[in-house]
Order: C-alpha cells, then structure tokens, then sequence
C-alpha cells in the first residue's frame, strides 16, 4: 500500500521555508477483535460509570485528577488543560544538527516520510546535505494540539522525519556492571563469534512474519468454512546445561538451515 500524507506544512531551516508533505510509513496490521454477549451475539460496548455505584457518568460531568501521593490527587477542570494546548502551527523548525552517531535506538519512536510539497529541488539539496555531512537535524513541531520531537535525517535520497523520545522517558545504562563469575570465556566467545558467522546473512524482513496474527486469520477462515482446526502445541525444550552447550546446539540448527 502507497503512503498517504496525513499533515502539511514548512520546513524551516534558518530563514528557507521548505513546504513539506509528512506522510505515514508504517501500517497497523493488528488483530481487533469486537466484543459480543456470549448467550446471544449481541455487541458489547464500554462506558464510563462510577466505581461505587456502577452508574454511567456523562461526557460533562467527567474531571480528570492527577495523583500526587497515596491519599491527594489535583483535579484538573476542561478549560485548565486546554490554555495548555500548544498553539497550532504549519512549521517544523528545526534547532541543531547532531552527528547521527551521537542518537541510538532508545531516542527513536515512529517514523515518517517526509515529502516536497512544491518545487522539489532545495528538498533533495538538503537531504543530499544531511547523508554527506551524516547529520541528523532535530525539530520542534505541532501537530494535532500536540508538541513533537524529531530527527530529521536522508534515508534512501529522501528525507525522513522520526519522533524522538523525550529525555525523561530514556534510561541510563550506567550503574550496571556485570560480575567478573558472568564474565564470557575464551571458549564461550570463540562459539559465539562463530554463531555470529553461521547465522549472518541478509535483512529480509519478510521472512519474519506475524505468526500469531497469521493463524488467527486462518483459523477465522477455517470456522466461516465450517471447518475445525487442532491447535498445535509446541513442544517443551529442556534448557541447555551452560551457555556453551546452547551456542552449540544454536550452530548445529543454523548449519542444518542452511543445508536444507
């Protein structure tokens, strides 16, 4: 399926306005299920009620309070939360380029495409600009009443946009040490060394499939088929003695891939 652009507006690099056209790259394929009554297949809805008394409580009567201990928590009233709402803007400003070695998996949230919206010819300057320079731009935008980070960088001579996750949500991984008993040995690093060589190969992402959401369409098929299917139940594997037992026994699978 083609990607279709969801939002409009400018790319601001110094005083360039580059129009923009962000677009979605990524498609939900999960499983959404409806919930029905199992005596008679009528469909099952949720609504707000009170706790105490199970009574439903309308949109207007509803108050959002934020805990701030065991026993307090602040109520927030509608007209609080909206004088936060960011102004609404068509610009995507972008504050400091970053050598892209300096943001790791843990900064990234979800990517976007990001397209010329006019004349293309300043887009594919600046996305050429950023894969020689091997920078990624970081950008302030927003969006939807909503506040976004980013990291605007070339992927393929087009431009990307990815949110980024904000500093509080990142964890530090100093303070973590590993004990010198854990410690690999010579042996145990020379198997997975060879591990590495036996299971390398290409990225082929399709071979990876969704098998969980795979069966549950197939076994939906088979039952409007009035078909009946026997869950397959996988087999309990004994855990191996020690880890080099375990890289052994993962080579030998890997080489039997290979030969089959």
């Amino acid at each position: 399926m083609a990607a279709r652009a969801i939002w409009k507006g400018n790319l601001l690099v110094g005083k360039q306005q580059l129009p923009i056209k962000l677009y979605s790259s990524l498609e939900e394929k999960g499983i959404h299920f409806r919930l029905l009554h199992a005596k008679d297949r009528a469909p099952v809805v949720q609504r707000i009620v009170r706790k105490d008394t199970g009574e439903e409580v309308a949109k207007e009567d509803r108050r959002k309070a934020l805990p701030v201990d065991a026993g307090t928590a602040i109520i927030l009233q509608p007209e609080d939360l909206e004088e936060l709402v960011p102004p609404e803007s068509r610009d995507i400003r972008l504050c400091r380029f970053v050598p892209r070695s300096l943001l790791n998996d843990q900064w990234y949230d979800r990517p976007y495409y990001l397209g010329p919206d006019k004349d293309s010819g300043d887009y594919f300057a600046l996305a050429e600009a950023l894969g020689r320079k091997d920078v990624v731009g970081i950008a302030r935008w927003v969006m939807r009443k909503k506040r976004y980070l980013g990291a605007l960088e070339m992927v393929n001579g087009y431009l990307m946009m990815v949110t980024l996750r904000r500093a509080e949500q990142v964890l530090s991984f100093s303070g973590i040490e590993i004990a010198k008993s854990t410690a690999p040995s010579e042996n145990e690093l020379k198997l997975a060394q060879q591990l590495v060589a036996t299971a390398s190969g290409d990225f082929e992402p399709e071979l990876w499939e969704d098998e969980y959401r795979k069966r549950v369409l197939k076994l939906v098929e088979a039952k409007a088929r009035g078909e009946k299917i026997v869950p397959i139940r996988p087999k309990k594997r004994k855990a191996p003695a020690s880890l080099a037992d375990s890289l052994k026994a993962s080579i030998a699978a890997s080489r039997e891939k290979k030969v089959a």
